[in-house]
């Protein structure tokens, strides 16, 4: 695996797949950690740490921070083997690891994920920071894999508009021409990994293949970045009205 050409494929489409980074033992180990995190899910878990798909009651679709409640998953989140392929990315500045996340896609029937860029959540100004998708699953057409809109990181930051949804609660006002930046489906085999860059536009389809397509997204950023303040406080009031929304509906 050549670190300099997956930065050079990564700059050009805005993500890029490292095949086989993990073995078959420690994608066992991992999925094995992720579920005594889920296990340890309470009534009193923080709103916003936990989400629950809609169409399968009470099977977890995302779970934050992991990292914060998990030291194996801290461990991850430093993995010298990931470090190493973001290295030439951000050629000469300290790379920060931020957070773990866990996303799951239940079947039948779990929605869509709308096309989105990760920044309208996190705010980080300049965009030097990305996501690093780890296949749990194998992750095919049928089973709503990671969809990225190749070059769309260029675009820069795209207007988004609020959802309403849990767990992706804004996507984009317009469409962008899927002609000029074209879709391409993230297709993994379990011990893969797939970095995103935080403009990249991005979605995922409904799983109707009857498996599971469990994935580890970890977030890192280049030590120039800062938190736009005002937007993520936007942001985070968004989050918090969403919150009290539905906590009133379930009374």
């Amino acid at each position: 695996m050549n670190t300099n050409e997956l930065a050079v494929a990564y700059h050009r489409d805005g993500f890029v797949i490292a095949r086989q980074l993990f073995s078959s033992e420690e994608i066992k180990e991992i999925a094995e950690n992720l579920q005594q995190c889920i296990d340890s899910i309470t009534p009193d878990t923080e709103p916003g740490k936990v989400y629950f798909d809609d169409s399968t009651p009470k099977r977890v679709k995302a779970l934050h921070r992991l990292n914060e409640q998990s030291p194996f998953f801290q461990k991850l989140i430093e993995e010298p083997r990931v470090l190493n392929i973001l290295k030439p990315i951000w050629a000469g500045d300290e790379i920060i690891s931020k957070s773990v996340m866990f996303f799951d896609k239940p079947s039948p029937g779990s929605g869509e994920t709308p096309p989105h860029q990760d920044n309208t959540f996190n705010c980080w100004i300049p965009p030097l920071a990305l996501t690093v998708t780890v296949a749990i699953d194998e992750t095919t057409p049928e089973n709503g894999p990671l969809i990225c809109q190749a070059g769309s990181h260029r675009l820069g930051m795209l207007a988004h508009r609020f959802s309403g949804s849990m767990g992706f609660s804004r996507l984009l006002v317009d469409p962008v021409d899927k002609d000029q930046y074209p879709s391409v489906e993230l297709c993994m085999k379990p011990g893969d990994v797939a970095l995103h860059h935080i403009l990249t536009i991005h979605s995922a389809n409904t799983n109707h293949s009857g498996r599971p397509r469990r994935q580890i997204g970890m977030n890192y950023v280049s030590s120039q970045v800062e938190k736009d303040s005002i937007a993520f406080a936007q942001y985070q009031k968004d989050l918090e009205d969403l919150h009290a929304e539905r906590q009133a509906e379930e009374k």
